[in-house]
């Protein structure tokens, strides 16, 4: 009896101990799931919470008023479109002092980098001509307002389609699309704007009406001078006094003037393609230091029969820009010494302005397989020349520097014909 009473005794002990165990591996096995229904609600939480922004684009016929002030001036894109490229929709962005951006709980997500040579504009006769139209006008706002006058003709094809927009066009000229008036004139459009949760709905809003372009122009000029309220410096990124180059200003927009992230690099594109930095110097200025006008940026060797971006090619373009003339198959840049020989032009190792300079390779950071050919911008009374040069820093980059009087007589000098 004893032992019966005992072996039962111990199965009740041993029964009631293995009661918790059960109850804590099912409260286990219910958690993750718990998990995922709260992930899946932050997950919905966050997609509800993030909004789209959209820049207003006058989308109905407009009305003209002088009489009655419109509402407090911002600046919009008017986002049309531009003929045979994609244009991108902007805006100022400011900022209220009171305004509280959420940021989303954070997820693990995968960046994939926007590959930047993938954007492209081909010439086209439509830009051209608009290029031509305001080139002047910017040329000149650009050097009064220390800003960059490519940089200003670049935003000015993107905002107004080349000038295609109905609000850039007679007799409105207005080609950034800035909200407003101008000395009490303005147009009214129908514009979208944004509701704050990605819903578009449409309003009437003025726009700012200038006489001519020139005032546009200058009207702008004065948004990236003065910035905007309460930030006077908001723009002094895009100031030539705070800027080794356009590039820098074109950078100093994204994100400020644009949302848009490859703004900048759209804007560098429509700068290389139609030569804008023509525009951003003086009217037949001279290189400083140099006996010539700057750098055109043209590509004449239309065939690339020189390697794009290389020093051969640069050298090619740099003479036809000046008016001189070198063959499209010098080869490589130690070679025009000989290849200049054998065809009749004049060789020598005298510097002379004007000239190509052959580097023997691997003499003066010349490449070591193939040397290297540079122009001679000025020769100094003391025997040293100011060169520019190609991809002597960069691919398809153009500098400049001063071979002292003793190494320059180690060069080729070959006289365009």
């Amino acid at each position: 009896m004893k032992k019966k009473t005992l072996s039962l005794l111990l199965a009740t002990v041993l029964l009631s101990s293995g009661l918790p165990l059960t109850t804590f591996a099912e409260e286990v096995q219910q958690t993750p799931q718990e998990s995922s229904e709260q992930a899946q609600e932050v997950e919905t939480s966050t997609s509800e919470s993030i909004t789209q922004e959209s820049s207003s684009q006058p989308i109905a016929p407009p009305t003209e008023s002088t009489q009655e002030r419109p509402p407090i001036e911002t600046t919009e894109s008017s986002n049309e479109t531009i003929p045979s490229v994609d244009p991108i929709p902007s805006e100022v962005v400011e900022a209220s002092p009171t305004e509280v951006i959420q940021e989303a709980p954070p997820v693990n997500e995968v960046t994939i980098p926007v590959e930047t040579a993938a954007i492209h504009f081909e010439k086209n006769t439509t830009t051209e001509e608009f290029v031509d139209r305001i080139g002047e006008s910017a040329r000149s706002v650009g050097q009064e307002k220390d800003l960059f006058a490519s940089v200003m003709i670049a935003q000015a094809i993107l905002e107004s389609g080349s000038g295609g927009s109905d609000l850039s066009q007679e007799p409105y000229n207005n080609l950034f699309g800035i909200k407003g008036d101008y000395e009490g004139q303005f147009v009214t459009f129908g514009t979208q704007e944004d509701d704050g949760l990605g819903n578009l709905y449409q309003v009437q809003a003025a726009f700012r009406k200038y006489p001519t372009v020139k005032e546009s122009l200058e009207d702008y000029s004065k948004l990236l001078t003065d910035g905007i309220d309460g930030s006077p410096l908001f723009y002094q990124g895009t100031w030539k006094s705070h800027s080794e180059s356009y590039k820098n200003a074109t950078e100093a927009l994204t994100g400020t003037y644009a949302t848009d992230i490859q703004y900048g690099e759209k804007l560098n594109e429509l700068i290389q393609t139609y030569n804008l930095t023509q525009y951003d110097h003086t009217k037949g200025e001279i290189v400083p230091g140099g006996d010539f006008e700057p750098y055109n940026n043209v590509n004449y060797d239309t065939g690339n029969s020189y390697a794009w971006g290389n020093c051969t090619q640069y050298v090619y373009n740099r003479i036809t820009q000046l008016g001189g003339h070198v063959d499209l198959n010098m080869g490589n840049g130690q070679d025009w010494g000989y290849t200049g020989v054998s065809r009749g032009y004049e060789v020598s190792n005298t510097p002379k302005a004007g000239t190509a300079v052959s580097f023997p390779a691997g003499v003066l950071g010349a490449d070591p397989a193939y040397g290297h050919v540079a122009f001679v911008e000025h020769v100094h009374e003391d025997g040293s020349i100011l060169i520019s040069e190609m991809n002597a820093v960069g691919l398809g980059v153009v500098s400049t520097r001063t071979i002292t009087a003793g190494f320059g007589g180690m060069l080729t000098y070959v006289t365009p014909k």
